[in-house]
């Protein structure tokens, strides 16, 4: 399989406007080129370069940029059967703002449209879901676990993974997988170079290459020397944090107030290199994040965090990712894994001076779901029970190195409630396997 044909190719509508938003390097253009194989020509405009630029910036005339586009780059718009990628659309205002006409005023015949951004401008219309449905959005995030295994060359292990439940025989296997996925991330280059190798230690030239590329955002689109400065230091001293909630004041020892260092960590937000995330406080939907606490740090890549957190040896000779940094990686994988739920959240016990945490709460049809990545005896899961005592249902999801099960257990203040035992790499099937638990139990 075409290391590039991504599942969300499947979803991308065939002759509609839409943007493609993700981080740089998650394989953005790469994936408008396999989508243009889906149309009779592909007209594209790397709107980073001053010659594509050019076009919208020196025709003042809106009605005219369409037949500009065709004569300069010698192709012919058939309408619907012509895609027209316009690449990195952020750098360019001029073509945002004919793009935003163009959607206001269709023409006929017009090319179907793909807008492409690393950043996302909450203040342009473009980006800030006003233009819905005439633009939908779609996120382009790392590679999955399932995407990851569909290039490691092994078809069984890809069969194996996605049976419900999961055969016992190819736990082993597919935690081996799972292990090397934590490892080096789901960066597209990352993985392509790594399927061709299996050797982690010849991918430092594209780790060191992917954030140089976050720093050169940086400095195109950040205002202000001193902003900048920040900002790209905020971003280098991320990693060791990643899936661990945070300070802005003096945040990494750089000096400065809660103010600067949190528009620091949004732009980084805009720049989808990494996502804050708050706590929810009641054990049921709708999900309502309180702002006024510490959040989370998500990073973009777990592979990225491990190298640059320099702890890449020491998951190497891990077999527990739960026993090493007390969880954090495991954590952080799994809340990689979770990302289609944008974000997904944790709790956090309503009460001052309260230590009771849970790693990650999902939505399930009408329930919330506590998800904790833990080991250990179920009697020690001390922040669960105290979410499944307030919670209105009886069902809780542990991920660990440990093959499928269900324990009936009972919290410490005696509610009955029942135990789903995932391995980590189920971690986006824990919908499928909910559905089959209700089931076992009738509820």
């Amino acid at each position: 399989m075409d290391l590039f044909h991504r599942f969300l190719l499947d979803q991308l509508p065939k002759g509609r406007h839409f943007l493609l938003t993700g981080a740089k390097g998650v394989g953005k253009t790469t994936l408008s080129e396999t989508f243009g194989n889906r149309f009779s020509n592909r007209i594209y405009l790397s709107l980073t370069t001053a010659a594509d630029q050019a076009i919208f910036m020196r025709n003042s005339n809106k009605t005219e940029i369409l037949r500009a586009i065709s004569f300069l780059k010698n192709k012919e718009i058939r309408g619907k059967g012509t895609l027209l990628v316009l690449d990195e659309i952020s750098s360019c205002p001029a073509a945002a703002e004919w793009l935003y006409w163009l959607l206001k005023n269709p023409t006929e015949p017009s090319p179907a449209i793909m807008a492409i951004s690393s950043l996302i401008d909450p203040t342009q219309p473009l980006f800030n879901g006003a233009l819905q449905p005439l633009l939908p959005e779609y996120r382009l995030t790392p590679f999955s676990f399932e995407e990851f295994l569909s290039v490691m060359e092994d078809p069984p292990a890809l069969e194996a993974f996605r049976e419900a439940p999961v055969p016992l025989y190819a736990c082993q296997k597919l935690l081996h997988y799972f292990h090397q996925f934590t490892l080096v991330g789901g960066m597209p280059e990352i993985v392509r170079e790594f399927s061709r190798t299996r050797h982690p230690g010849k991918l430092k030239k594209i780790y060191e290459n992917l954030n140089e590329t976050f720093l050169e955002q940086i400095e195109q689109f950040q205002a202000g020397k001193k902003a900048r400065q920040l900002t790209a230091g905020i971003l280098l001293n991320c990693y060791p944090f990643a899936a661990t909630r945070i300070r802005f004041n003096g945040f990494g020892n750089l000096n400065h107030g809660s103010r600067e260092v949190a528009r620091a960590f949004h732009r980084l937000e805009q720049m989808m290199v990494l996502r804050l995330v708050y706590p929810v406080t009641l054990p049921t939907l709708p999900l309502l994040p309180d702002t006024g606490r510490f959040p989370l740090v998500q990073m973009v890549d777990t592979g990225l965090v491990n190298y640059f957190s320099g702890i890449r040896k020491e998951l190497f000779a891990s077999t527990d990712m739960n026993a090493l940094f007390e969880g954090q990686i495991a954590r952080h994988i799994v809340g990689q894994e979770l990302a289609d739920l944008n974000p997904p959240r944790f709790w956090v016990r309503n009460k001052n001076q309260s230590e009771a945490l849970v790693d990650f709460v999902i939505p399930f049809e009408e329930l919330l779901i506590p998800v904790v990545v833990r080991s250990g005896a179920p009697g020690r899961l001390r922040s669960l029970h105290q979410f499944v005592d307030r919670a209105p249902h009886p069902f809780a999801v542990r991920l660990s190195a440990a093959p499928p099960a269900i324990n009936q257990c009972k919290t410490l203040k005696g509610k009955n409630f029942f135990l789903l035992n995932l391995p980590y790499f189920l971690s986006r099937k824990i919908g499928e396997h909910l559905t089959g638990l209700r089931k076992y139990v009738g509820r």
